[in-house]
């Protein structure tokens, strides 16, 4: 130690000084010599300075004492060496009195301090040479000592140790098998990685149980880990296992495949465990989590459908009206037009009667979204009746012209190829899909766009047709991600588009339902901000009584000759098959011009038409116009009926007094054309017959008791019941309903209860008539007659003592039947 550090810069130190202090002496000698120019000045003197700054790099590595002292010495030199540099060409033409003044002022003091550097550093290692020599002779010394120590105490020493370390085996080997036991128990799997050896020491007992591979396995094909994990995750876990010496601790959820092909989520984690600043081992583990993320996900679902119907209470009032505002407003307006015309008997008709197309409408509407659960579970059925197609596409067009007209959009209903219209379905179910279908269509159309309907019969086969109602706009549209989940209850394209247009977002979800369960099928095309068109193709049974009493007249009527003229291809087609079903020869035109010149043209010749079918409007000239203008060309032979989507009674007038005839809605049927033809030619005149409700005569004098609280309810109800001819007494609650029963009970042969009363509600009431002991207190048939339509409540009413369950609003059909079924016992 004192050679290589001490000693070595003591001389190094000792040299460096004798060669400053020579070059200091030489220095005016050199430069006075004449033989002597600048630039062999500097190389001598560069020479000498290699040779310090090569000691200086000696003593700056082997010096023990403060680094602040070898620091010293170097920028001492180099500050002697750019002095020097800087000051020879000034001091080289002087002589040597002259240099000797200036360098004594301006280069020996550079000089002097490089030398006391040197004293500093030469008197810090002498004095390090001293005490490392005493150091020496003290250490020989307990040498000395320590061997004869040693000598006595080392076999003590080693026999303890020996015990000792014989004790910490045991506890290794104890510990080992307390981590083997715990490892083999626990879902984790440990496996130790030796850096240095690029190689597994350890890996736990577990291995299989939870990873499916064997340990001795995993230790011989380290590889084997990559190949459990799945494709997509190798590259994250080959990263994840590059050797990159980090001492930080790390990990990764990865995908890998059990033997069962059952795919597990494991969190791997690597531990390094730090030796000397680099890492020795790592310890790596592998956790199964997939239960755990398996249980979040559940709690997750579990949030988010909880959070879901918690939105879903909370709008769903609000939302309602997008489902229940459009009936509603065909019986307002339709009440509001009875109302004005309320002396037009044939125009308050046809109010009542599309009045009762959307009260039904609106009251199936209710059940079903008040009882939603009834599809979920597959209680929802199906009806099988026979219908007439031209009662549905009526009910539709007068709910949904009028809007369309409101808000400037041109509805159209065209027909196609439809041989068959009395047909065996549910004919409710259908109106349902239709109306909610317009009705969306219709409210994410603007004002100039249209809506149409398309009603076009696409196969007939063994007693059954399909048809396909495609409902089509010109609206907003929808974009692709929205379609995905259009079905789905509540759901609506964006929080925006539910508070500018409204609705409850169950109607495309009710439309589904229905579709399936009716056992057809429903699409939909969209494109943002082009519009929708949504397809539905459903099976219905052809009636074997078409009902078509006119197919005797056909006839009567082959001798027409028929022009129809609409800017719809599909109603001209389809008007022209129905003609040419009733036998009569037609031709169609597409423009009013047109219109006038083939009448013209066939004026000409003589072979004018007998019936012309104008379309109120087309893009060049109106039907009115159209009208005006073949009135003059042939005069009044030629008869004119005026086409329109429904609402003529604003152009009656204009129209006649242009020379219309007749007036004929769209869509158009076969038998409102026949009948129509029928009519206006003069042949014969047919008058369609709406089902009327006929009661059974055989209730004609029963007396019935009416317990119901709501005074418009209790109107209703007794004008119905008078209709049979029965006689009825009415109480206002279920005590007052009691009390007359145990009065007057044999008077009575039926008691129709409301359930929801004051004082007495009806179940109360019908426990306690059949607890009390009035002759026909157990046969007397109580029917309930209330607004609780759920299964629940039919259900609750039987157990109270009730015979039968009518829902409000009341059908008077259904209740004319319950109570012949009550009551059939002949007086």
């Amino acid at each position: 130690m004192i050679y290589e550090h001490p000693y070595t810069v003591s001389n190094e130190a000792r040299a460096m000084r004798s060669r400053l202090l020579d070059m200091r002496g030489f220095l005016p000698n050199l430069i006075v010599d004449p033989a002597s120019d600048i630039d062999e000045m500097r190389r001598t003197l560069e020479g000498r300075y290699s040779m310090q700054y090569a000691a200086i790099d000696i003593i700056s590595h082997q010096y023990l004492g403060p680094a602040e002292d070898s620091e010293r010495l170097l920028a001492a030199m180099q500050d002697l060496e750019n002095t020097q540099d800087r000051e020879l060409p000034v001091i080289f033409p002087m002589n040597r009195e002259e240099i000797a003044q200036y360098a004594s002022e301006h280069i020996y003091p550079k000089y002097d301090a490089v030398s006391e550097a040197l004293d500093t550093i030469i008197l810090f290692a002498d004095s390090k040479i001293q005490s490392l020599e005493r150091r020496g002779a003290e250490t020989a010394t307990a040498a000395i000592v320590s061997s004869v120590v040693l000598t006595i105490f080392l076999p003590a020493f080693f026999l303890i140790t020996f015990w000792q370390e014989r004790k910490n085996i045991r506890e290794i080997q104890y510990r080992e098998r307390l981590f083997d036991v715990l490892s083999s128990n626990v879902d984790e799997v440990f496996m130790i990685y030796h850096q240095g050896q690029d190689a597994l020491e350890y890996v736990s007992a577990n291995c299989q149980r939870v990873l499916g591979i064997k340990e001795a396995a995993v230790m011989e094909d380290t590889d084997l880990l990559m190949r459990q994990v799945v494709e997509e995750d190798q590259a994250d876990f080959a990263k994840f296992s590059q050797r990159t010496g980090t001492t930080d601790k790390k990990s990764i959820d990865v995908r890998m495949r059990a033997p069962s092909g059952r795919t597990c989520w494991i969190k791997v984690q690597s531990h390094p465990e730090i030796v000397g600043g680099k890492v020795a081992r790592y310890i790596v583990s592998f956790y199964d989590q997939t239960e755990d993320i398996l249980k979040e996900q559940t709690l997750k679902d579990a949030l988010v459908n909880a959070q879901n119907a918690n939105a879903a209470k909370q709008n769903f009032l609000s939302r309602m009206s997008h489902e229940i505002r459009t009936p509603m407003n065909a019986i307002i307006g339709m009440t509001t037009i009875a109302g004005a015309y309320i002396e037009d008997r044939k125009r308050v008709e046809d109010c009542l009667e599309k009045i009762g197309y959307s009260s039904k409408h609106l009251m199936t509407l209710i059940n079903d979204v008040l009882d939603m659960s009834k599809i979920d579970e597959g209680k929802m059925t199906i009806a099988h009746e026979t219908f007439n197609l031209e009662s549905v596409a009526e009910s539709i067009t007068s709910i949904f012209y009028p809007q369309a007209m409101e808000k400037g959009i041109h509805f159209s209903m065209p027909l196609i190829d439809l041989t068959d219209t009395v047909l065996i379905g549910d004919s409710l179910r259908l109106n349902q899909v239709l109306i909610n279908l317009l009705s969306n269509a219709l409210k994410f159309t603007p004002a100039g766009g249209a809506v149409r309907v398309e009603i076009q019969q696409v196969q007939k086969k063994n007693g059954r047709v399909r048809l396909r109602f495609t409902v089509s706009d010109t609206g907003i549209g929808m974009s692709a991600e929205f379609m995905e989940r259009l079905y789905l209850p509540f759901e609506q394209e964006s929080a925006a588009t539910s508070r500018r247009f409204g609705g409850t977002g169950l109607g495309m979800s009710i439309c589904k339902n229905l579709v399936t369960l009716m056992g057809g099928t429903i699409s939909v095309k969209s494109e943002l901000d082009k519009g929708s068109s949504f397809i539905v193709e459903l099976d219905f049974d052809v009636a074997e009584e078409k009902g078509e009493a006119f197919l005797h007249h056909h006839h009567a009527l082959e001798s027409l000759k028929v022009l129809v003229a609409d800017d719809d291809q599909d109603c001209c087609i389809h008007t022209t098959l129905l003609l040419k079903n009733l036998g009569i020869l037609s031709r169609w035109v597409l423009t009013g011009a047109e219109c006038v010149d083939e009448v013209l043209s066939a004026h000409k010749v003589g072979e004018e038409y007998d019936v012309c079918l104008i379309d109120w409007k087309m893009p060049d000239m109106d039907g009115i116009e159209v009208t005006r203008r073949v009135r003059e060309f042939v005069g009044p032979n030629t008869t004119i009926i005026i086409i329109t989507a429904y609402d003529w009674t604003s152009i009656e007038q204009s129209a006649r007094e242009a020379g219309a005839n007749a007036f004929l809605s769209k869509p158009i049927f076969a038998s409102t054309l026949y009948n129509a033809l029928l009519a206006v030619t003069g042949i014969e005149r047919t008058i369609k017959s709406h089902e009327n409700i006929k009661p059974d005569l055989a209730l004609k004098g029963r007396r019935a008791l009416l317990a119901e609280d709501n005074e418009l309810n209790r109107e209703i109800a007794v004008e119905l019941l008078k209709m049979t001819g029965m006689e009825v007494d009415c109480a206002g609650d279920g005590q007052e309903a009691l009390e007359r029963f145990l009065k007057d009970g044999d008077g009575y042969d039926l008691i129709l209860m409301d359930i929801q009363m004051p004082v007495m509600d009806g179940h109360e009431a019908a426990k306690a008539i059949r607890r009390s002991g009035h002759p026909k207190a157990k046969t007397i048939p109580i029917i309930a007659m209330t607004a609780d339509a759920f299964h629940e409540d039919v259900v609750k009413a039987g157990e109270s003592g009730m015979n039968g369950h009518l829902a409000k609003p009341i059908d008077p059909a259904r209740l004319y039947q319950i109570i012949e079924a009550s009551v059939a016992a002949p007086m």
